[in-house]
């Protein structure tokens, strides 16, 4: 069930990157995954990491919680990954 989940995740967040910004993560290393978003290699904008926010908070019906952007997590694809994954899990928990 865990890898169901997993799967989904990664393909509604693959599905958001290259819909919103035409990024297509399966075509690149898996190092892409923690590398920053912002960073020279990916070259977002910090609007562009807003629009994600509010694309996964609607896609995957969860709250990000504040602190995990202030710790830097939300500026990775694998970061972003693991924030909707224990978002999810805690949903199902309460």
């Amino acid at each position: 069930m865990d890898n169901l989940v997993s799967d989904n995740i990664k393909e509604g967040l693959l599905n958001i990157f290259n819909q919103r910004f035409n990024i297509d993560f399966t075509k690149w290393d898996k190092d892409y995954y923690t590398k920053n978003l912002l960073g020279e290699d990916i070259q977002l904008s910090a609007r562009d990491l807003l629009y994600i926010y509010f694309d996964v908070k609607s896609q995957f019906n969860i709250t990000i919680p504040q602190e995990e952007i202030a710790n830097g997590k939300f500026s990775t694809f694998g970061g972003i990954f693991e924030i909707v994954l224990s978002q999810i899990k805690l949903r199902k928990i309460s």
